[in-house]
């Protein structure tokens, strides 16, 4: 099988891709191609700019296509144009990836078919793995993605304003970049946080990413809508519980008080909820442990590489 993937970076997933389909290239929107040389054209997103370019490319190609959407956007997170489109593009593909149950309902509920539900979830287990026991662990709360306004860091940085006023020595560590990073670093100066706030936003490896999740006590998400999101789950597999808004895939499988804490937007419930962890080093492990294992049972690397690579088998082959 020949695959063509359309997005903005490649698959973390995508060398092993090779393993099942074959040939698999990769290209952003607008580069050039080899026409006629692709069975399966997939767009990461039904967005105008990747979703029409796959649809061209497919349709030049004479390939089926598959269009993924992978965070909970389409009815708060697009414009009325952006929605239109991508409408319009998800119902006259041969498949759509939908990576939450949320995502698969609301793709329902606009009239698109032939939907599946594949989480974008893959975690190495062998990896990502617990090193320090939480009873060894400092108050620090971690905080992972993309500085843009979905991730919401704004209100974040207002929970942990509360947070030091009952922890003095609590520490939050922001790891990402994005256009909103001055916006942020200059919030969290007028508001204080200076000395117990700490942006990392030079890429880490794998190894520096690891040993951050098992430093700390506590991974905190306050995204607007997500996916996933696949920093919970790589936390997790580390046994660092959440605190977490009700989003994506997270909320789906793991229930409240089994693996971390679900909050509203609200900045004093994310703040008790952390204080509360923050204090309990009993909890933080056993809600670890769980995380772990929810991680072995479902999102395992090569178990879930390989549910995601048979499901386009399955396309191609009908």
């Amino acid at each position: 099988m020949r695959v063509l993937m359309v997005g903005r970076s490649k698959s973390i997933c995508f060398e092993d891709l090779k393993k099942y389909w074959g040939e698999v290239d990769f290209i952003k929107p607008f580069k050039m191609h080899r026409l006629g040389k692709h069975d399966l054209v997939i767009g990461q997103e039904p967005t105008p700019r990747i979703g029409i370019y796959s649809y061209i490319i497919s349709k030049l190609d004479k390939a089926k296509l598959v269009l993924e959407v992978h965070a909970d956007y389409l009815k708060s997170g697009l414009t009325f144009y952006q929605r239109k489109i991508a409408e319009y593009l998800l119902k006259r593909c041969d498949l759509v990836r939908a990576v939450s149950k949320k995502i698969e309902k609301d793709l329902q509920e606009t009239g698109v078919k032939n939907i599946v539900m594949i989480p974008s979830i893959y975690i190495k287990t062998e990896v990502y793995k617990p090193l320090i026991p939480h009873s060894l662990r400092k108050p620090l709360i971690l905080s992972i993605g993309r500085l843009v306004e979905q991730k919401n860091f704004p209100l974040l940085l207002y929970a942990f304003k509360e947070v030091i006023r009952e922890i003095p020595e609590a520490e939050l560590i922001i790891h990402g970049r994005g256009p909103l990073e001055k916006d942020i670093i200059k919030l969290a100066w007028n508001i204080g946080l200076s000395s117990n706030l700490k942006f990392v936003t030079r890429w880490l490896t794998e190894e520096e990413l690891v040993s951050l999740y098992n430093e700390a006590s506590v991974l905190a998400i306050t995204s607007r809508y997500e996916g996933g999101p696949r920093v919970a789950f790589e936390a997790g597999a580390c046994c660092t519980p959440f605190i977490s808004t009700k989003v994506g895939i997270l909320y789906e499988m793991v229930p409240d008080g089994v693996g971390g804490l679900y909050v509203d937007e609200d900045p004093g419930e994310i703040a008790d909820k952390i204080i509360a962890l923050l204090n309990d080093s009993y909890a933080r492990q056993r809600m670890g442990e769980n995380m772990r294992k929810i991680v072995l049972e479902n999102f395992e690397w090569n178990t879930a590489v390989k549910r995601y690579a048979e499901a386009y088998l399955n396309l191609i082959q009908s």
